[in-house]
């Protein structure tokens, strides 16, 4: 098999699979983890330094698999920060629809203007 179809094979992979694990952590963990203004711009530099830290460090993961590792948290920190963010374009609420209030039916009214009469 040509090197360049296992090496799109993979990255196919490791895409569908950051994917699902991120839309699992979205439903069962992200969603219940309170957030504030200045967390998510925490989350944002976590995330540079998943990416920058082990070059800096001297490390090459180049060829391993901890570079599936490190790719996938930055990857997963990256899009929690982006839907923090609001730019994932999930529920999007628009601001200039009016609401309408009507008022809620009673129908005991009709039942005792019966009895009075």
């Amino acid at each position: 098999m040509k090197a360049w179809l296992v090496l799109l094979a993979e990255v196919f992979g490791f895409a569908i699979i950051t994917l699902i694990l991120y839309n699992l952590l979205k439903i069962f963990v992200l969603s219940k983890v309170k957030v504030k203004y200045w967390t998510k711009w925490v989350v944002l530099a976590i995330a540079a330094l998943v990416f920058v830290f082990p070059p800096i460090m001297g490390h090459n993961l180049v060829g391993t698999k901890w570079q599936y590792v490190q790719s996938g948290i930055f990857v997963l920190l990256f899009l929690w920060f982006m839907d923090l963010m609001g730019w994932t374009g999930g529920q999007r609420v628009d601001k200039n629809k009016e609401v309408v209030i009507r008022p809620k039916a009673k129908p005991n009214r009709v039942k005792n203007k019966e009895k009075k009469k």
